[in-house]
């Protein structure tokens, strides 16, 4: 191989290393969610619990790769896919609205509840569930105080 054979090659396989990637499938922004720095606003003791917890971190538990796969929904809030705002994932991780319900009209009008203060063990094995690859077990007495602190 000469060396503008060498050159053109090796430029071509850069050039394709640094391509820009194909944007990652994303979900609409799904109705009624507030996320959960809207939650922070009232509940912050709370919220700085949650963000110490692996739900909050769930989705940098995905490689980018995984993140494309339905095994997302379970790292993520609301839509079953990560919600983009610019580069922001408003959805990342598994915030309050995962398991007390989504909380748009609460966070507006606190005097509208329509959220579970107390999640049942079906909302929790809908992830915690041995579909999962690193499924071990789930016991709902033992785990749910463990979640985030609560009052």
């Amino acid at each position: 191989m000469d060396i503008r054979t060498f050159v053109s090659a090796s430029v071509a396989l850069l050039a394709i290393g640094t391509a820009p990637l194909a944007q990652a499938p994303q979900a609409p922004p799904p109705a009624g969610y507030a996320w959960a720095e809207s939650c922070r606003t009232c509940h912050e003791a709370i919220y700085d619990a949650w963000a110490k917890t692996k739900h909050a971190n769930a989705l940098d538990r995905l490689s980018g790769a995984e993140q494309d796969q339905p095994c997302v929904g379970c790292h993520v809030t609301g839509a079953k896919a990560r919600v983009l705002e610019g580069r922001k994932v408003l959805n990342r991780g598994v915030q309050c609205e995962a398991c007390h319900g989504a909380a748009a009209a609460h966070a507006t009008d606190t005097s509208v509840l329509g959220i579970v203060r107390t999640p049942p063990e079906s909302r929790c094995v809908e992830c915690h569930n041995d579909k999962g690859p690193h499924f071990k077990a789930f016991f709902y007495a033992g785990m749910a105080g463990l979640s985030h602190k609560v009052r």
